[in-house]
């Protein structure tokens, strides 16, 4: 197949890179990563316990319901923030609040 788009060829994933770096659209990514990655990782339990999760200048603010989870979370700090690492592909969470 000939090459017709030249040196300006992009891949489908660079392409949604570039799009992602967009204010807004990097706003609603984010939220979205957020609660997917969440979703994924905790289980339908966990995820029912937690009210809000949001992301403000590296620091993750986790809503839960129940004292015992919210103890449960606070000693796998590392790991929540490890998971979001992967997730995000870079070190967006740097620090964990858990209310």
């Amino acid at each position: 197949m000939s090459n017709f788009l030249g040196s300006n060829e992009k891949s489908f994933r660079e392409l949604m890179k570039e799009y992602i770096k967009l204010p807004g659209i990097r706003q609603q990514y984010i939220k979205v990563v957020l609660k997917m990655t969440w979703e994924e990782n905790m289980g339908p339990l966990i995820t029912k316990y937690t009210r809000r999760l949001t992301l403000s200048k590296g620091v993750l603010t986790i809503k839960v319901d129940s004292a015992p989870l919210r103890q449960e979370l606070s000693f796998n700090k590392i790991k929540i923030i490890e998971m979001y690492q992967k997730a995000f592909g870079e070190d967006l969470v740097r620090e964990i609040v858990i209310s």
